[in-house]
Formats: C-alpha cells, sequence, structure tokens
C-alpha cells in the first residue's frame, strides 16, 4: 500500500463515523483555541511593547546616582555618588556618545500651578522625558508651536488639558504663542515663588501639564528645597545618553557601571521583558495542555473503539498483503486527521475569539480613558503552522497504541470475528 492509498482509506473511515468524528475533535478544537488565543495574548502585547521600546530609542542608557534613599523610614539612604556639570561634560567626549541629556526631576510633592489673567489653576511640572501615562499610550504632539524647548531659561509648553482648565476657547491657541504666563509655587512653609515663562508650544496632552526647561526646573527645586547649591551638594537627579546604535548603548554600560552609577539600557529592559514572555507563554502553555490531555484520551478511546468495529476489515486487508506496518500507518494517519482537523477548527475559532475579545477590550478602555495597543491579539503564520503540526501530532501519538494493536490482530482470527 501506498502513503496515498493509506490517507485515502483513513480518509474515507472517518466519513463513515461523521458525528463521532466531529465529537472527538471537540476536545482538540477546545485545547487549540485555547492555546492559540492565549499565546496571540502574548504575542501581541510583546509586539507593542517591543514597537513602545524602539519607539523611545534602544541606543539610550539612563543614568541615575546610586543609592538614593527611598520610602523605607529604617534606610534613609542617600546617593553615593552624584552627577555633576563635569560629569555629564566628560561624557560628552566619549566616542560612543551622540547626545545628553541632563534631567532634573520636580518631586511630586511640589505644589504648582498655571496662573494667566488672575486664573491658577494646579499643574504637574515635567519634561520631555517624563515617563507617561500608560506603556501603550502616545507620546503627545505638538498642536501649536514646539515642543522642543530653547535652551536656557524662560520658556514652557503648556498641555491642551491645563489650557483647556484656563478656559481658554480652542480657537485661541494660536494666539497664546508667544504671550508670558506665570508658574507659581506655594512651598508648605507659606512662601510663594512666580516664575515668569513665555509660551513656545501648547501639546496635545490630556492632562494638566507643564514642561519647562532643565535650567528653569533647578531654579524651580532650589528654591523648593531652599538650597542655592542644590547641583552642587545632589547633582542631577539623571542623565540620558544616546549613542549612535545599540552596541554603542551596551558599550556604554559596561563604563558607567564601573562609576559605581546605577545604568539602565531600553535594550536591556527589553531583554528581561521578552524573558518574562517567554515564562508567560509557556505557563499558558502548560495550563492549555489540560485540555489537549483530553483530546488526547477521547482520541485514543475512539481509535480502540473503531478497532473493535472494524476487525474484520483489518483481516481482510492482511489477507489481501497489508503487512503490519501498513495497518499501524493507516490507524495512526486516522488518529492524525481527527488531531489535524480539531486543529484547524480551533485556530479558526481562536481567531474569531481573538477578535471579538480584542474589540471588548477596546471598548472598554475607550469608557475609562485606559491606553491600549492597537492589536492585542495577534495570530502569525508560524503560530497558526506551529498549532496545526501540534494538533496532528497529537493525534498521531494518541493513535499508537491503538493502531499497534490492529496492527497485532490475526488475520484468520479476524476473519472469523463477529
Amino acid at each position: 500500500m501506498t502513503l496515498r492509498d493509506k490517507t485515502s482509506l483513513a480518509w474515507s473511515n472517518l466519513g463513515r463515523r461523521k458525528v463521532r468524528t466531529a465529537l472527538t475533535s471537540i476536545g482538540v478544537v477546545v485545547g487549540i483555541t485555547t492555546l492559540v488565543t492565549m499565546v496571540s495574548l502574548v504575542q501581541g502585547v510583546q509586539q507593542q511593547v517591543k514597537q513602545q521600546f524602539e519607539k523611545i530609542g534602544l541606543d539610550r542608557v539612563t543614568v541615575r546616582p546610586e543609592g538614593e534613599g527611598g520610602f523605607n523610614p529604617f534606610d534613609p539612604g542617600g546617593r553615593v555618588n552624584i552627577i555633576t556639570p563635569a560629569d555629564v561634560k566628560r561624557w560628552k567626549a566619549w566616542p560612543e556618545v551622540v547626545q545628553v541629556s541632563p534631567e532634573i526631576e520636580i518631586p511630586s510633592s511640589m505644589i504648582s500651578g498655571v496662573k494667566w489673567r488672575g486664573k491658577t489653576v494646579r499643574v504637574r511640572i515635567g519634561s520631555n522625558s517624563t515617563p507617561r501615562r500608560g506603556p501603550f499610550s502616545e507620546p503627545p504632539v505638538a498642536l501649536f508651536g514646539s515642543l522642543d524647548l530653547p535652551p536656557g531659561r524662560g520658556h514652557i509648553v503648556l498641555s491642551r488639558g491645563t489650557v483647556r482648565a484656563l478656559k481658554i476657547p480652542p480657537r485661541r491657541f494660536a494666539s497664546l504663542l508667544g504671550q508670558t504666563v506665570q508658574v507659581v509655587l506655594l512651598a508648605p512653609r507659606g512662601q510663594r515663588q512666580s516664575y515668569d515663562l513665555k509660551i513656545s508650544g501648547i501639546s496635545s496632552g490630556g492632562g494638566r501639564g507643564v514642561e519647562v526647561s532643565t535650567p528653569d526646573r533647578l531654579a524651580m527645586k532650589s528654591w523648593w528645597f531652599n538650597d542655592a547649591a542644590l547641583l552642587k551638594n545632589e547633582g542631577y537627579d539623571s542623565v540620558t545618553l544616546r549613542a549612535a546604535d545599540v552596541t554603542g548603548a551596551k558599550a556604554l554600560v559596561t563604563r558607567l557601571r564601573k562609576e559605581k552609577l546605577t545604568v539602565q539600557s531600553i535594550d536591556a529592559i527589553l531583554d528581561v521583558a521578552n524573558r518574562i514572555f517567554a515564562a508567560i507563554t509557556a505557563m499558558l502553555g502548560l495550563m492549555s495542555s489540560v485540555a489537549l490531555f483530553v483530546a488526547f484520551i477521547g482520541i485514543a478511546n475512539t481509535m480502540i473503539m473503531s478497532i473493535y468495529e472494524r476487525t474484520r476489515e483489518i483481516g481482510t486487508l492482511k489477507a489481501m498483503g497489508a503487512s503490519r506496518g501498513d495497518i499501524r500507518q493507516m490507524f495512526m494517519l486516522e488518529a492524525g486527521l481527527i488531531g489535524l482537523f480539531g486543529g484547524v477548527v480551533g485556530v479558526v475559532s481562536s481567531w474569531i475569539l481573538g477578535q471579538g475579545l480584542d474589540r471588548f477590550a477596546h471598548w472598554m478602555a475607550r469608557q475609562r480613558d485606559i491606553p491600549l495597543p492597537e492589536q492585542l491579539f495577534l495570530i502569525t503564520p508560524m503560530l497558526a503552522v506551529q498549532a496545526l503540526v501540534f494538533a496532528f501530532v497529537i493525534g498521531i501519538v494518541a493513535g499508537l497504541y491503538p493502531a499497534h494493536r490492529a496492527a497485532r490482530l490475526d488475520p484468520l482470527a479476524a476473519l472469523r470475528h463477529e
């Protein structure tokens, strides 16, 4: 018997018991649907995370002073060493470095507001490097003017949310460029300080936030802590170095860590994220294997029942010259086709289920104003092929014992079987 004859015979035998074949494949359908849906969710989120990191730039390295104290009252900590302007100047001369951006971070406890024509609204002071509200939120764009602050002091970028809070209609947004607003700081000690800043741009950000330059943030923070020599005593809060490529960024990480600094690279963070996603995928695969194990038992049971029903047929095939190997391969192909059929239906079902869950998740996110990636569930061609191969292999493995049992039947005894 040729492979084509065995496949044709196995397919026709499955067609003789259509209902039983369909019911047997349901276990494979459930298992593959669960597996592909879960893995497609992980792959979709992983791809979006990778794209977000690539937008930030895999060639960027962030440096912070080592040993900064946190919120632990039993470990006040303090900076072991500081990042000084001399360090920034030295790093700019390194051959791997393309750009150096020192940062002064405004503490979240600082009470700040923007005053415009007698009206003051509370705002959050940040910079272009301030973290976004969510991992999938898009960076703001310039509605008017530019988001790039001019060098030196005296300029500010207002968010759309801040301008709306000041009761300024959208038609007047463009007229704000070049005008002066006041940033007001109110210290717990009761003192108040104002800074006159010229509006250089309006961003699309919906929150109440403003962006000011590093020198302006240094002046504000120095006043807040009543420390005129804040930069000399505490140094910069962080410095972002941009290399020419990812290889250069990795070299920077090695050099900077030798200076006893806390170093973070986007490439290293992405590598850790990929490992986490791989662990999650493996865990979800183990969870889905429960349903596939049930399908495995169902296929084996169906094939054993088929042997009892077709004992005389097996005897006839052997009498006509079919070898044990031919019988074994025919039953294994039968079981594999059951698994393949369930795999095809499972992949299609997982795609339909993923599309429905994706739309529902985005609808829920819009109701709560939560940023989500464009596509949560991603079924790649490779994932679909792997699922089909996996389902086919499960069927073949489940049919090993029944096929071996059928191959060992005595042809004379099989022909006398009623």
